[in-house]
């Protein structure tokens, strides 16, 4: 959970900065990795002074399990399939920070049926190890990932749609934001 939570936030500057043309790969890199690792350092340090927190009311339930094993399931399904449709390259967001001629909208595979399958991904490892272990504190900090990640959504869209104008606005009106037409 540490390593994870300013995730969402640092995905959420760069795509700000990208989109307000104030993306210098070298010095934001540098201040968006040190925002980063500060994150994490008081983050860690938090759960490593409060860890009996993560660990209470623990509860048990073979419907819980079971949940948590289909989530598991749905998460790695995302996790293969996205990683099958963009290739280890783009997965690890090198074409966002550096574009290239070949750089072009991914609609097809899983990018189909969702735009942001990656941002369903994650949460859903935290609510399906939540679910399978019965800790209360990785649902909660499942729907923390959901709600940043919304948000993070938000700002990507923008910058995409600058990056890919009309092609990027049809493909956000017949695709679902996260597998759920709203």
């Amino acid at each position: 959970m540490g390593f994870f939570a300013p995730i969402p936030w640092a995905i959420l500057v760069i795509h700000i900065l990208v989109l307000k043309n104030k993306w210098n790969f070298a010095a934001t890199k540098v201040i968006t990795g040190l925002a980063v690792i500060f994150g994490w350092l008081v983050i860690s340090y938090w759960l490593f002074g409060n860890y009996q927190i993560l660990f209470l009311n623990q509860f048990e339930g073979v419907f819980a399990k079971l949940a948590g094993f289909v989530v598991l399931a749905v998460a790695l399904t995302i996790e293969i399939f996205t990683t099958r449709a963009l290739g280890t390259r783009r997965i690890f967001g090198s074409s966002e920070l550096v574009q290239t001629k070949k750089d072009r909208l991914i609609t097809d595979g899983i990018y189909k049926y969702a735009r942001h399958p990656r941002y369903t991904e994650h949460p859903f490892w935290f609510l399906g190890l939540g679910l399978l272990f019965g800790y209360p504190a990785l649902i909660l900090f499942s729907l923390y990932l959901f709600l940043a990640f919304a948000i993070t959504a938000y700002y990507e869209e923008q910058e995409l749609i600058k990056r890919y104008g009309e092609e990027y606005v049809i493909y956000k009106k017949k695709t679902p934001n996260f597998f759920i037409s709203t």
